[in-house]
């Protein structure tokens, strides 16, 4: 009635700008989690759900692998994402939707691009890729040091594109870090993709009759695959900080969009000071940093003053000497000389060539009537190398067991434990191949894997070395074993999602137990029906941690345990990779064992092993160079006492 009697008037009526279809923003965290029920969300907290708004309706955003979480972070009036560029995401399934127009708004700060088209978000129909069935906008295919590309694609409008010209459509590029408004219009018309950066019109691009599928929406990432056999996923993480998503199904009036640009344009000011530190402390780079840093109170490090090649292993004996089994082979007998509690000398207890690949050292008690000895896994083999006279020097090899056929890979017996029962040895044996996991043959599509294969398991040899049987299956590489004081075996596992979905997302901790099958590969309907994959105790993310190294917190020779008393029996993990060391607790209940992860060390080195010392400190063997395994058998290692 009242556009009625206004023409009548002969005054023309505005049409009310169109609703959101989708709204995400991070401040409005605390109201929408409260009406929905939900706790609040804390700063610095990995976000499991992230609330939003579709009309009335108030929709949540999931991430349900804790190290794939995007970080909250609030001062209590701006708020905004922060995805790590590794794994982190969000995502929204469903309803279906198709629609010709959209017009979308992001409020973010990108923060590095190290190339692969690193997305802001995505949308797509169910199945189909971004580009070809929605829409996405992203950092482009390249790594560059700062905001200097920006690629936008859709149904109908697909290949890679910069829209940004600096010096055309840009005066120049823009730092990472800082905040800015990007606003994509698309609509079926000549030059109808259009980009906004902070209001500024970008290269324009013609887009050709189809429909913008929104049935699946992500957030810090893009939902693709170019591979044939491989439906879409979610991939290409941004390293970037998230504040506010609005998404229209509807092409926006330049004076709608600008109203809504206006509005994010004015946030920029108070995020930028919040992300800067310049309304509170923010984190920074810390320059000339020590290689190890201890992230909890009351502990110190110095470097063991020896010289000798990465070592892969540290375990102390029982007459207080520290063994160091190097990655060429060599083992070293470290000793302080001159009582200031760090080892300064090395003597050569084995230095034969007989050792390939070696990972993993057990070794024999004092009164062991065979002399000293350290037991060794390596490439086709485990051996006890052994010192019958007690003076220092090894004199034979032994060989513990053998007969595998061998794989392609450097290693294949990795990880090795005594059981303080029966003195039975437990080893690993990796898995056959770890990028085609299931043995397909290409030909028939048909696969090999067989669990009757003593490969991608756990071996168990008699103490007189006559028997050797399975104890379970479905493991990658478990490069450390180790018996807890329970009596329990644990072993850490390598991820393996790298090469094969579902295939250990994470690095892991596994509680071993005979007949189990650990999910690698995991239960397939076609490939592998008839597994059940037994899950890990605890996981390390985000991906690629690389758990190799793992002792047990226990005394050695009557000393004390490393650490709090309260530490005393725990996991010490090394994430070798990315240079850290974990302390994960174990609590055995009636249906198994759970664990509590503490991060309490950060190095600048790969971090392959820790052993508790008779004095309660922990060494710590360092490989240089850069991941997975730095400069190799012949590099030189680093040893730290903590």
């Amino acid at each position: 009635m009242c556009k009625i009697l206004l023409s009548l008037l002969g005054v023309t009526c505005a049409a009310a700008a169109p609703a959101p279809y989708l709204q995400v923003d991070a401040a409005a965290q605390r109201d929408l989690r409260n009406k929905a029920a939900l706790p609040p969300l804390t700063s610095s907290q990995p976000a499991d759900i992230i609330l939003g708004t579709r009309g009335p309706d108030i929709i949540s955003l999931h991430s349900e692998i804790v190290a794939q979480r995007p970080v909250f972070t609030t001062d209590g009036t701006s708020a905004f994402l922060r995805f790590d560029g590794t794994d982190d995401f969000l995502a929204l399934s469903g309803p279906r939707k198709l629609t010709p127009a959209a017009t979308v708004f992001i409020l973010a700060a990108p923060r590095s691009n190290p190339g692969f088209f690193r997305g802001f978000f995505a949308c797509a129909e169910f199945g189909k890729n971004d580009y070809t069935s929605g829409l996405n906008l992203d950092l482009g295919p390249d790594p560059t040091n700062d905001l200097s590309v920006l690629n936008l694609e859709s149904a109908g409008c697909q290949g890679a594109r910069d829209l940004l010209q600096p010096g055309q459509n840009l005066a120049a590029d823009l730092p990472f870090a800082g905040f800015h408004v990007f606003t994509v219009r698309s609509e079926i018309k000549p030059k109808g993709n259009e980009v906004w950066l902070d209001g500024l019109p970008l290269t324009p691009r013609d887009r050709l009759e189809s429909n913008l599928g929104m049935d699946q929406f992500v957030l810090g990432a893009r939902y693709y695959s170019n591979d044939g056999a491989q439906q879409p996923f979610v991939g290409s993480f941004i390293h970037a900080d998230i504040a506010e998503v609005i998404v229209f199904d509807t092409a926006l009036t330049d004076t709608d969009r600008k109203e809504v640009e206006d509005k994010l344009l004015a946030k920029l000011p108070a995020l930028n000071a919040f992300a800067s530190g310049k309304n509170g402390h923010a984190l920074a780079t810390l320059k000339d940093a020590p290689p190890v840093q201890m992230l909890v109170p009351g502990f110190s490090v110095a470097e063991l003053p020896v010289k000798l090649t990465n070592r892969n292993n540290v375990r102390y004996r029982h007459d207080g000497k520290l063994v160091a089994l190097g990655y060429d082979g060599t083992i070293h007998l470290l000793t302080d000389t001159d009582g200031d509690g760090l080892e300064d000398t090395a003597t050569v207890f084995w230095d034969k060539p007989t050792l390939r690949g070696p990972l993993g050292i057990a070794l024999l008690p004092k009164d062991d009537p065979r002399g000293d000895g350290v037991i060794v896994p390596s490439k086709g083999k485990v051996s006890l190398i052994l010192d019958k006279d007690r003076d220092g020097k090894a004199d034979e090899e032994i060989i513990v067991a053998t007969g595998w056929g061998e794989i392609a890979q450097n290693v294949d017996a990795v990880g090795v434990a005594v059981d303080p029962k029966d003195g039975s040895i437990y080893f690993g044996l990796g898995c056959t191949n770890y990028a085609n996991a299931y043995l397909i043959d290409p030909a028939t599509g048909k696969a090999g894997y067989d669990l009757a294969s003593p490969h991608g398991t756990i071996q168990k040899v008699s103490a007189d070395f006559k028997t050797r049987t399975t104890v379970c299956t479905g493991v990658r590489f478990t490069c450390a074993l180790g018996f807890n004081r329970e009596g329990d075996l644990f072993a850490t596992e390598q991820e393996g999602a790298t090469w094969l979905p579902n295939g250990n997302p994470l690095d892991e901790l596994l509680h071993i137990q005979p007949g189990k099958h650990y999910g690698f590969p995991p239960r397939h309907p076609k490939h592998l029906p008839n597994v059940l994959d037994w899950p890990a105790v605890m996981e390390y993310g985000p991906q690629h941690q690389s758990t190799v190294g793992m002792s047990f917190n226990e005394s050695i020779n009557g000393g004390p345990t490393f650490g709090p008393s309260f530490w005393a029996g725990d996991a010490l993990v090394c994430g070798e990779s990315r240079g850290k060391l974990y302390r994960t607790k174990l609590v055995k209940t009636p249906a198994g064992y759970v664990g509590q992860n503490n991060l309490i060390a950060c190095l600048g080195l790969l971090t392959v092993d820790c052993g508790v010392s008779p004095a309660g400190d922990l060494v710590v063997a360092c490989h240089t160079g850069p991941p997975d395994w730095g400069t190799g058998p012949k590099g030189d290692g680093r040893l730290f006492k903590i």
